[in-house]
């Protein structure tokens, strides 16, 4: 999770990022998809800094001419892009972390030190673990066990529908 500071030097960033400078004829200007997407980065930058400063969610949209629920989403889809930022800072500090320890013991993994083996392999599975490189296991079900497993799926949900009913009965007979 990002610390307060790390999301206000983001906001510095991204308003920065902004900035559509402005030159003379002729030279060479911003296409209108940039134009486009750096005013809606400051729109974003403005609402998550209203939202810092301590406005509402309806205040920020009343400010900025939008629903209370875009703001809303406005101001949280920003903050999620900030942390996915932080966390690919810290994803890439980890890693460098992980070059070094890999090069320390790389020369004696290639003499076939077991040690040094078994330290390059747990080094490895933290990267992956780390990077999302792990595939999910697949588990192949034999049709007779999924026939088997939906149809228990599908009693218990008539059990648990059935005392659902059964209490509401219960319930209004007894009121």
């Amino acid at each position: 999770m990002a610390k307060p500071s790390d999301i206000g030097t983001e906001v510095a960033e991204v308003a920065e990022a902004a900035e559509i400078p402005a030159g003379p004829i002729g030279t060479v200007h911003r296409s209108l998809d940039e134009q486009r997407r750096a005013k809606q980065s400051a729109r974003r930058t403005e609402a998550l800094t209203l939202r810092l400063a301590g406005l509402s969610y309806e205040q920020i949209g009343t400010k900025l001419g939008i629903q209370e629920d875009s703001a809303r989403d406005l101001v949280e889809r920003t903050l999620s892009t900030a942390h996915n930022r932080a966390a690919d800072s810290e994803r890439e500090v980890e890693n460098a972390r992980l070059d070094r320890a890999q090069a320390a013991i790389w020369t004696r993994v290639l003499e076939g030190d077991l040690k040094a083996v078994d330290t390059f392999l747990r080094l490895s599975q933290r990267r992956a673990r780390m990077n999302g490189l792990d595939a999910p296991t697949n588990i192949n079900v034999s049709v007779n066990v999924r026939a088997e497993m939906e149809q228990a799926l599908a009693t218990l949900e008539q059990v648990v529908l059935g005392e659902v009913i059964e209490s509401h009965v219960v319930d209004e007979g007894g009121a």
